[in-house]
């Protein structure tokens, strides 16, 4: 049982959990609304002005979300000529430093553009208005946050922490339920993956251009084994671009293949992929009718599609250990 202290600090926990969990949930509607209104913007021609990553000076490991791709272009609409930095709906949000470096390498400067503008407000305007990372990720939030107010209001209203009949509290449900709510994800990635290959190899192609085939070193931090002491994990990965042009509209791809982008523990392994691919070696490039932007080199590959199928069965596997342990434990006799 809780006593007045602890009832009143849950009962103001679960109210601003649940506060957080309105603003979320409207501002998730509300993104949603942008998205399918922006699909039917104007279509003006931009050029890239600034592209670049933006980070603190103290970064300390590769794994942390403290980067952000920092895109300029002018358009002109009316006569005017105006600037935008807006990538998607919802702004660009913090990301790896790696996923910064990939988006900004998209929009080199100087490269001609589709910038989509509001009608109603020349100055509000979008590169990508079908981009839908942070309609995800506000998602993922507002799940989050709704589980935890969920789980207070009931703890608050009761009065008491719930617990099952042999003591194990409910909110313990949630480990294994994360876990199983993963691999249903990863297993819908996997199909998504192998639909884009099929698909990708009856697209249209472009003449493109390899400009970057090179390897990014990461340093990230393992804090695992000693608190006191921080080891350096070093992990690699290739950066590959390449230039292509459908109509007047210059692009640049970053993708090879549908699959997970492999990262590898060793330099050599890296440096032997990254050269699958010379500076200046033309290639044939496959791209999305609707989207342009959306391209691969190798349609038919499997490099990489089998690892979300890994993934949903390791935390399957985990997800449904911890579900049998904690009933047991939980409602056992």
């Amino acid at each position: 049982m809780l006593d007045a202290h602890q009832l009143l600090w849950t009962q103001i926990a679960a109210g601003v959990c649940l506060l957080i969990f309105a603003a979320l949930l409207l501002n998730l509607f509300r993104t949603r609304s942008r998205l399918q209104a922006a699909r039917n913007w104007n279509q003006v021609e931009g050029v890239i002005t600034a592209s670049e990553v933006e980070q603190p000076s103290e970064h300390l490991s590769d794994d942390l979300n403290d980067a952000t791709p920092i895109i300029r272009y002018r358009y002109r609409v009316g006569g005017k000529d105006l600037e935008s930095d807006k990538i998607g709906v919802g702004g660009a949000p913090l990301t790896t430093r790696v996923l910064a470096g990939r988006m900004a390498a998209r929009y080199p400067v100087g490269a001609r553009v589709d910038v989509h503008v509001d009608p109603d407000d020349p100055n509000s305007a979008l590169l990508e208005p079908d981009q839908k990372g942070n309609l995800l990720t506000g998602a993922a939030f507002t799940v989050l946050f709704g589980f935890i107010a969920a789980i207070l209001a009931a703890h608050a209203i009761a009065g008491h922490v719930l617990y099952t009949a042999n003591g194990v509290p409910l909110f313990a449900f949630a480990l294994p339920g994360v876990a199983i709510l993963a691999a249903i994800l990863a297993v819908v990635s996997f199909v998504r993956t192998r639909r884009l290959a099929s698909e990708s190899a009856r697209w249209p192609t472009a003449a493109g251009t390899i400009t970057a085939s090179s390897v990014i070193e990461e340093e990230i931090e393992d804090k695992s084994n000693d608190k006191l002491l921080i080891r350096k994990i070093h992990r690699y990965q290739v950066d590959l671009r390449y230039a292509y042009q459908v109509g007047k509209r210059d692009f640049v791809g970053t993708s090879a293949n549908w699959g997970w982008t492999a990262i590898y523990g060793l330099r050599e392994l890296a440096d032997k992929a990254a050269s699958q691919y010379q500076m200046g070696q033309p290639v044939t490039v496959y791209y999305d009718p609707d989207r342009p932007g959306h391209t691969v080199l190798e349609p038919g590959s499997r490099q990489g599609s089998l690892a979300p199928l890994i993934f949903g069965a390791i935390a399957a596997v985990a997800g449904s250990v911890m579900l049998a342990f904690f009933v047991k434990v939980g409602f056992g006799g």
